[in-house]
């Protein structure tokens, strides 16, 4: 989607009772999903904002939007919340992702899903610079990774991109069909949050400005 374009305004009531009548609906979850991205689509905002695009286009954000639709499932087992950790890096809040109930090693956490988009070489240099501390080449925006096999970074989309890095992750990447999702591999708690291991080499050399949890317990990082 075009960044340059003004996003739409509509009243958040809308938007509330949208999701209230996801949650409350008793039919299979693909069903109550895409009705629930149709009605999307017809507030007047969006479709004056998707005007101008193609079907394909029209489609895929469509598609976007039904992966946050489905956090919203009364089976779901994860939530979007806010975090602190890295605002004195970002110079903003934070989002991460919090397990709402028990989850097992060998879970696949399968609304959490996310894609990847790419990148010209400007949109990543856009996208890598200093923080505020001075530190060069530590990225401010934590959504683009890189991708070994093509040689190139990648900008993650998607409910996922809010799995933040930690060097003692709890989950790792798992490709699921045509998307990417997380997959547990030690206990994870109520309230605990869901990480994932971005590189040794992510945060520095070494990780050495990491910022993550691990590190702070263990007095390693930034």
């Amino acid at each position: 989607m075009d960044s340059s374009r003004r996003l739409p305004k509509t009243d958040a009531n809308n938007i509330l009772q949208m999701v209230r009548r996801l949650v409350a609906a008793k039919a299979q979850p693909s069903v109550v999903i895409r009705e629930a991205v149709d009605n999307l689509l017809l507030l007047q905002p969006i479709r004056y904002y998707l005007s101008n695009y193609t079907d394909k286009q029209v489609n895929a954000f469509a598609t976007h939007a039904s992966r946050y639709l489905e956090l919203y499932l009364p089976n779901g087992s994860i939530e979007i919340a806010h975090t602190s950790r890295y605002a004195h890096a970002t110079g903003k809040s934070e989002l991460c992702i919090l397990a709402t109930r028990p989850l097992a090693p060998g879970t696949v956490i399968t609304e959490l899903k996310g894609s990847m988009a790419d990148l010209t070489d400007e949109e990543d240099r856009e996208l890598k610079c200093a923080t505020a501390t001075g530190q060069s080449g530590i990225r401010r925006d934590f959504s683009v990774i890189h991708s070994k096999q093509l040689k190139k970074n990648h900008l993650f989309l998607g409910p996922a991109r809010f799995v933040n890095h930690d060097c003692g992750n709890n989950a790792e990447l798992f490709r699921e069909g045509r998307y990417i999702t997380f997959r547990v591999i030690k206990p994870i708690a109520v309230g605990e949050e869901v990480t994932a291991h971005y590189g040794d080499d992510y945060f520095g050399r070494n990780n050495r400005h990491c910022l993550c949890q691990t590190c702070e317990d263990t007095g390693r990082g930034g």
